[in-house]
């Protein structure tokens, strides 16, 4: 007999950028039958725990390598199915091992699964994994691996890759292949689940960004990225990594805007200037992106002089030279910043520890009465160049 792959619940997967939930403490079973931990994999699939059932699956295919070996077809789709419920998870770099152990061992499992999609699963898993010198190669490799698996997998995690490969490309100098990508993402959320508005705003978001090579686009691009934050909405928890992300990735083109008007793609007329004009967010746009207290509304903290600079970081591998990094803050009756934390930062990780190092230094010049309520959660949002 072999084991059923479970194809899980559409949509199941972490989205793209946002952090996937740690493994639950789970009691794990004190034998080493494969079978059994396999029927805990099946009951957590069945009850909607994916992180237990990530672990089980681990299990699963560790105890089968041990007691059945390679040759038996059980142990390559156990392999598959740990490689793909860590990658369902948003673990996708702990499912390296099983991964390649799935594509390896293709042959033994070809009644569980096609060897291209072991080989979709691993390149996936090793670009989640690269480090930033190897991002643009891992990408490609991923773009590869999902052209034979696209129109057929079943579950949105085919999305997020393509999305991720896009904006990794479309950031390191491929924009036209990230173009490609991103209307490939498209295409299977379209398939798969075309109402899901939070992977539609990752498929807006990754063509903004490939966008941003061609100054004549950047108008366009930018109402890409405030169409992402529309689909997406308001925060749907606290400190939200997708929704500061989609507004980091706003700040970045924005800037990008800024910093490119002064080409001669801008000069001419009157009229040929309105082609290049950001689009503006309206009242009622705003209110669905963004939650700002009735007491709060017209109160202004102004930031004490003197305050510390954020120190640019060293250029790393990318084609778009500014960054965008979006913090949330509490602040003290005081004015002091306390519990400051990034929420999104595009397109080097790097910015947040010198945002960071920065802005918990700052202090702020409070009016009278300040509600205590409008010290919880201030947004600071920082545009910068990559020297």
């Amino acid at each position: 007999m072999i084991f059923r792959i479970h194809r899980f619940l559409l949509g199941a997967a972490i989205l793209a950028f946002s952090v996937g939930p740690s493994f639950a403490d789970s009691p794990t079973p004190s034998t080493t039958d494969p079978m059994v931990s396999y029927r805990a994999y099946d009951q957590a699939v069945a009850e909607g725990k994916l992180s237990d059932a990530a672990l089980y699956a681990q299990e699963a295919w560790k105890r089968a390598e041990a007691t059945w070996g390679p040759t038996n077809p059980n142990t390559a789709g156990l392999a598959f199915n740990a490689a793909w419920s860590l990658a369902l998870i948003g673990r996708a770099p702990d499912g390296i091992k099983p991964a390649k152990r799935a594509v390896e061992l293709a042959d033994t499992g070809a009644k569980a699964y096609q060897k291209s999609e072991a080989q979709f699963l691993l390149a996936f898993a090793e670009l989640r994994a690269a480090p930033e010198r190897q991002k643009r190669q891992k990408a490609e490799a991923l773009e590869s691996a999902a052209k034979a698996v696209e129109g057929s997998w079943g579950d949105t995690l085919i999305v997020d890759s393509l999305v991720e490969a896009s904006i990794t490309l479309s950031t390191m100098g491929r924009s036209k292949k990230g173009a490609e990508l991103a209307t490939r993402s498209a295409t299977e959320l379209d398939r798969l689940l075309p109402n899901d508005q939070s992977r539609r705003a990752l498929v807006l978001l990754a063509r903004a960004v490939s966008k941003l090579a061609d100054p004549d686009e950047v108008p366009s691009a930018y109402s890409d990225a405030v169409d992402a934050r529309l689909a997406y909405g308001k925060m749907r928890r606290p400190d939200d990594a997708m929704w500061g992300t989609l507004s980091a990735w706003e700040l970045v083109i924005r800037g990008v805007h800024q910093a490119g008007r002064g080409t001669p793609s801008t000069f001419g007329t009157s009229n040929m200037r309105d082609r290049y004009k950001l689009r503006e967010i309206t009242k009622e746009e705003y209110a669905q992106i963004d939650t700002v207290l009735p007491e709060c509304r017209d109160i202004k903290f102004k930031r004490r002089k003197g305050a510390e600079a954020i120190q640019p970081n060293p250029i790393g591998g990318f084609s778009i030279n500014l960054g965008g990094v979006h913090i949330m803050t509490d602040l003290s009756p005081t004015g002091d910043v306390i519990n400051p934390r990034v929420i999104g930062v595009v397109p080097d990780p790097r910015y947040s520890e010198a945002s960071l190092k920065a802005i918990s230094n700052w202090q702020y010049d409070l009016p009278p009465n300040v509600p205590a309520t409008c010290l919880k959660d201030y947004s600071i949002t920082v545009v910068f160049t990559m020297y």
